[in-house]
């Protein structure tokens, strides 16, 4: 109840009470933090490397940090008869001019081995239902790739209140393992230590993972991850072959060895066009053409001619787009996290939900395999991406790295409690310094349950009735002593009865004899 000022001067006043109690309002659940290198980072004409910028759009990220790295290849001849025999290369083209008419076999191969993913992860991000996330920029396109610049990056969003969650795609790109590793318990200690947002993490060494190095690969991974805050750390396995980047996105120049890319033009020239002389003479010139020009219309306008002209340019910028379209699952799974977020509730699994822009793995998982990676000895469970006839690439697990702890073993368990706790902390910071009584003791109470209370009913807690599904305690003798209230400590103590998923499901049959009793 309001106290009733003094007047002083005669009069009618009106004085306006509240009708509700102060509430408790739910925090965003799926707002990740991407830390990595971009082509630029200038917001209003100012350079803002290291600063966390929120976006709500791949246009607003565009507008502020460019767009995606420009790979080149470099051409190399197979000489290798047995990869020849097998079809272990790239592509081939006939040479009727040597002196042994006879085909002619060759790779492309990335000319280095840096790669950036953080914008295509971006683009998967979308894809697959992202919405607000924050960016910080630890560098360029021309920067090398530094375990030390990305925990410099992650340091800077530690300081930044909203992110829920940590996504460093280009750390799967980092030299070694072991850097990785120093990436990731970085990563986990933050959240561990925040206790506001998890981590997605990818197996260092998904892209060329086989059968034979599968165990050693997972193993390996496990083994940098140390053993603290493991409950806030989810890994997703394995890469995927995606769709975000299309043929159009390269041309010509992304090949990088001129001399040999126009020998390998000039003979198929020569192939398709022989019976027509005018036709071979006009492609020969837009051949020659090749490494001369600077402006970005003139070669996009090049390209055109080029591809139009002679198929294998468009089949060898087919295979620099399958080459270079490998990502981690992190972005992806930010993306599905949102989603889910959105449509079911941060208490439902982000799993058994179809991928979108994906068209493969970069391994193909079955059960055997997937048990070691859920149900591990040491606890720190791998989440499966899985292809499926009928369903495409499918999210096929929802378990946090702390398998073996029965309180945070799963994912929604984890990330729902994270809600619960940080929406009721926001809330609770306008009782620092309230009146350490029984009224004050009673409104958190009443807000608190009120809070709850709308979580159960909309499913984010398990039992029949709201009182098995959670309690809120707060006062003297049942939370607090009266130590406690001189010393100034409010105690509320909060009781919730999380909702686990039916991972495994058990269908049990029995046949029935006709005209025997059960």
């Amino acid at each position: 109840m309001s106290i009733r000022q003094t007047r002083k001067t005669p009069g009618v006043y009106v004085t306006e009470l509240d009708a509700f109690p102060p509430s408790v309002v739910g925090i965003q659940t799926a707002v990740p933090a991407f830390i990595g290198y971009t082509q630029t980072a200038t917001l209003s004409g100012k350079p803002i490397p290291n600063k966390p910028v929120r976006i709500n759009s791949l246009a607003d990220y565009q507008q502020i940090f460019g767009g995606a790295p420009d790979p080149t290849f470099d051409l190399t001849e197979v000489t290798d008869t047995a990869k020849q025999k097998s079809g272990d290369y790239d592509f081939r083209v006939y040479d009727g001019t040597a002196a042994t008419p006879g085909w002619k076999y060759y790779d492309l191969v990335p000319a280095v081995s840096t790669k950036y993913v953080l914008f295509n992860s971006l683009r998967l991000f979308y894809a697959n239902g992202g919405g607000s996330a924050y960016i910080v920029s630890v560098g360029d396109y021309k920067s090398a790739l530094d375990k030390a610049t990305l925990i410099n990056g992650l340091a800077v969003i530690a300081e930044q209140v909203g992110p829920t969650m940590l996504v460093v795609p280009d750390a799967v790109n980092l030299a070694t393992l072991a850097d990785y590793g120093d990436v990731a318990t970085a990563m986990l200690s933050q959240c561990g230590t925040l206790q506001d947002r998890v981590a997605v993490l990818d197996v260092y060494g998904s892209a060329t993972v086989t059968q034979a190095t599968l165990s050693t690969v997972i193993s390996d991974y496990r083994g940098v991850l140390g053993s603290k805050y493991l409950n806030y750390g989810m890994t997703y396995f394995p890469f995927l072959h995606t769709t975000v980047q299309e043929v159009s996105d390269f041309d010509y120049t992304n090949i990088q060895t001129d001399t040999t890319l126009k020998a390998i033009l000039t003979l198929e020239n020569a192939n398709l066009y022989a019976n027509s002389p005018s036709r071979k003479a006009a492609v020969e010139l837009d051949i020659g053409k090749i490494g001369t020009l600077t402006d970005a219309a003139d070669i996009q306008a090049l390209n055109q001619n080029l591809t139009a002209a002679l198929p294998l340019l468009t089949d060898m910028l087919r295979i620099i787009t399958r080459k270079d379209d490998v990502l981690p699952s992190s972005g992806a799974m930010a993306g599905i996290y949102t989603w889910n977020d959105a449509n079911r509730g941060v208490w439902n699994a982000p799993a058994n939900v179809s991928l979108t822009g994906v068209t493969s793995t970069t391994f193909k998982l079955n059960n055997d395999q997937q048990a070691d990676l859920n149900v591990p000895v040491d606890g720190k469970a791998v989440n499966a991406v899985r292809e499926f006839v009928g369903r495409g690439t499918v999210v096929w697990g929802a378990r946090t790295l702390d398998g073996n702890s029965n309180d945070w073993r799963y994912i929604q368990v984890r990330r729902t409690l994270t809600y619960a706790e940080q929406s009721i902390k926001a809330s609770l910071d306008r009782f620092v310094f309230a009146a350490n009584d029984g009224n004050t003791w009673a409104s958190v109470t009443s807000m608190v349950s009120s809070f709850l209370q709308g979580l159960w009913s909309q499913g984010g807690l398990l039992g029949a009735t709201a009182s098995d599904a959670f309690s809120v305690e707060c006062g003297l003798g049942s939370t607090m002593t009266a130590q406690d209230v001189l010393e100034g400590y409010m105690v509320v103590q909060v009781t919730l009865q999380m909702i686990r998923p039916a991972e495994f499901i058990e269908l049990t049959f029995k046949q029935k004899m006709e005209g025997a009793s059960a």
